[in-house]
């Protein structure tokens, strides 16, 4: 590999050019993307710009969308190209002195090997297991009326049932934001680890992958919250729940034994 080559998103300095007000570098990097949760959002410059956007420059059949993801693009480029500069790499040479064709071959041996990864295993059966459950139409609507006859017979007040439809939206919400984006975020961290086993120089700085893999245990752990709270209010999706508890407790334990290091990672502002 030629020597001055650096992979992509660690070039020295690169973080200097957002440094700027009260910004806090790369904290987007290591978020779960929830920001209507997120008291980090003032100080997000991810959020900034995502927060001007039109509602069909966030609809990705939209033209507009594409339009701004291009634009967002090529000023990613010009700022990398900037600090690269800076420390006197010259990211065109690198490029063209790499060999493409082992590139790509190792490129192909590194997606094989995540796809065949007993996380990405237990992420898929989690999916398959978890989706259907929750994009059953009528299911709420089913609960809300079963807690309403609870009513009826003096079981349940009025204010409990709204309380307790309020908790099962919740959990229903927390399951659903995290079922994609668990395996996205594992997908990532097994890719760049696969990536930093390969190679032979050594960096003095916190892995990436271990910072994937942090958000990614910790999605696990509120997606296994949320479905405790809903077995504990719906105790009927008990078949349901114990399943997607199992996948998820398993996937949790083989995230620390895959990242040893994950929870050590310090995430900008999360865990400064």
């Amino acid at each position: 590999m030629h020597n001055n080559y650096q992979k992509p998103g660690i070039i020295p300095g690169f973080y200097h050019f957002f440094m700027e007000d009260n910004f806090i570098p790369g904290i987007y990097n290591y978020c779960d993307r929830w920001c209507e949760h997120c008291s980090f959002t003032s100080r997000c410059r991810s959020y900034e710009r995502t927060g001007e956007l039109t509602q069909e420059q966030t609809d990705i059949g939209n033209d507009a969308f594409w339009e701004n993801m291009s634009a967002g693009f090529e000023q990613a480029v010009t700022l990398i190209r900037e600090a690269a500069k800076e420390q006197g790499i010259d990211l065109d040479a690198a490029m063209e002195e790499m060999d493409h064709s082992a590139y790509e071959q190792k490129q192909a041996g590194i997606k094989d090997s995540i796809k065949n990864h007993p996380l990405t295993k237990l992420g898929d059966q989690y999916m398959k297991t978890t989706q259907p459950f929750i994009s059953e139409k009528d299911l709420l609507k089913e609960t809300t009326d079963q807690l309403l006859q609870q009513v009826g017979l003096n079981l349940l007040t009025e204010k409990e049932v709204i309380q307790s439809v309020k908790d099962i939206g919740d959990c229903f919400d927390v399951i659903t934001w995290y079922l994609f984006f668990i395996n996205s975020k594992l997908h990532r961290a097994l890719s760049g680890k696969l990536e930093d086993e390969d190679d032979e120089t050594e960096y003095d700085f916190p892995k990436d992958y271990n910072g994937s893999a942090k958000i990614a245990h910790i999605a696990i752990e509120r997606s296994m919250g949320a479905w405790m709270n809903l077995y504990s209010l719906v105790p009927s999706f008990e078949d349901t729940a114990l399943n997607a508890l199992s996948l998820l407790s398993k996937m949790k334990n083989l995230v620390i034994e895959t990242f040893p290091q994950a929870m050590a990672f310090k995430r900008p502002g999360f865990d400064d």
